[in-house]
């Protein structure tokens, strides 16, 4: 009887010291796996968008550096010696050519150029209208050289200057109308200006009676030579 009881008095025990099962927390689930964007193709308005804020942004930050590049310049410094002992600028051809360009104002000059102020300004100068393709094409360059080296952006900004003066420069000169004069004058401004301005006025009277006579009648001519 002892061995019956205490069987059943060790059943709980045993019962008490199972391990129970872990139970799902929400930490321990697996997460589900995220779904990926579709990437969506832009559109060409969408496109045009882009390019268009990408552009702002850079004049936005061309006009931010020049702020800041003429607040700089109005800030009074001492000169250091190595800035007196600076070199002359070079003679040589090349320098004679800008190598350096604002895209801000490039862009203003071909904006206005498109604009009807600009074509206005074209029919008052020029009696036509003009093209503006020039102008973007200086905007053009100036961005395209934005990612360059500073040595590269300056030959490549300077050749293109080179280029203008080669198409512009190289035309008809009044040379072509006028002879070139190879000595100076001297001596322009002396003399007897009253005797001069005598003269002339004398050969303007003369030149008027004879216009005068020839317009005459034979008639008319013949009373006043009488």
């Amino acid at each position: 009887m002892g061995w019956f009881w205490s069987k059943f008095s060790s059943a709980p025990k045993d019962e008490s010291h199972t391990t129970q099962p872990p139970t799902a927390t929400p930490e321990n689930l697996p997460t589900p796996a995220q779904p990926q964007p579709q990437s969506r193709t832009l559109t060409r308005e969408e496109k045009e968008e882009a390019e268009f804020k990408q552009l702002w942004t850079s004049l936005e930050n061309d006009i931010r550096s020049g702020a800041q590049a003429a607040k700089d310049s109005s800030t009074p410094t001492q000169p250091s010696d190595s800035s007196l002992q600076t070199p002359l600028a070079s003679i040589a051809p090349d320098s004679l050519y800008p190598d350096t360009m604002s895209c801000r104002s490039a862009f203003d000059y071909a904006f206005f150029c498109q604009s009807l102020g600009g074509q206005f300004v074209n029919v008052y100068r020029y009696g036509e209208l003009r093209s503006c393709s020039e102008h973007w094409e200086n905007f053009w360059l100036c961005m395209k050289t934005r990612t360059f080296s500073e040595k590269e952006k300056s030959r490549m900004i300077r050749d293109h200057y080179r280029k203008k003066a080669i198409k512009y420069k190289t035309g008809p000169s009044s040379e072509d109308v006028w002879e070139v004069r190879m000595e100076p004058v001297r001596n322009a401004f002396q003399g007897d200006f009253a005797a001069l301005e005598r003269e002339m006025k004398a050969e303007e009277e003369s030149e008027e009676r004879k216009a005068a006579r020839a317009a005459m009648t034979p008639m008319q001519r013949a009373a006043t030579s009488i």
